[in-house]
């Protein structure tokens, strides 16, 4: 059972990651973050922040699904880890893990290709779209945990999931505040026009 109770562990503190780098990521992308010169260190060292608890979640996924592999407490072979809804314990759950798993190695590969994409126009249209699929990540994960995990029904889970919840949620509301205040400004609506008609208003 120590594997067991060492992937839950795991686990649930990858969700902690991932809601640290969620959260972080959707407050360094804000418009208000980087508004200012003065506050632009905060905005570097905030970025940094963010792709260390993303590495770090990465980490804890894999250490998380090698010990859910190895563990004799639950049928789950690599095969059935790799390929979505095909493990013999509770299927649909650890799918949905999995999906989530994948859909954060995509948003790492990109987040980490950002620098290099930049000489592509094409490339830095379909970066934040694509990096965005950061927010599928977490509706997944709260599924898997809920679903696939024994301690779902413990105070202590409910505490854990619903608080994650709030912050992401806060998170990206904030986000999304800050944008349209940095929309309705004359110089972002000027150059939201020039990049949409090429023309100057």
């Amino acid at each position: 059972m120590t594997l067991w109770f060492l992937a839950r562990a795991a686990g649930f503190t990858a969700l902690l990651g991932a809601t640290v780098a969620i959260c972080l990521g959707a407050w360094t992308s804000g418009a208000a973050v980087g508004s200012h010169a003065g506050r632009r260190q905060t905005r570097l060292l905030t970025q940094l922040a963010h792709r260390s608890a993303a590495v770090v979640t990465l980490a804890l996924l894999a250490l998380h699904a090698v010990l859910l592999v190895i563990d004799a407490h639950v049928a789950i072979s690599v095969p059935g880890a790799l390929v979505p809804f095909t493990a013999g314990y509770r299927a649909l759950a650890v799918g949905a893990g999995t999906i989530a798993a994948y859909c954060l190695l995509v948003v790492a590969a990109v987040g980490a290709l950002r620098g290099r994409l930049t000489g592509s126009d094409r490339a830095v249209r379909w970066w934040r779209p694509v990096h965005a699929m950061a927010y599928a990540v977490w509706p997944l994960s709260i599924a898997h945990g809920l679903w696939a995990g024994t301690d779902s029904q413990t105070w202590w889970a409910w505490t854990l999931y619903g608080g994650s919840s709030v912050a992401v949620i806060w998170a990206v509301l904030a986000r999304l505040t800050s944008e349209e205040r940095h929309l309705a400004t004359p110089l972002a609506a000027a150059r939201q026009q020039l990049a949409t008609t090429g023309r100057r208003p």
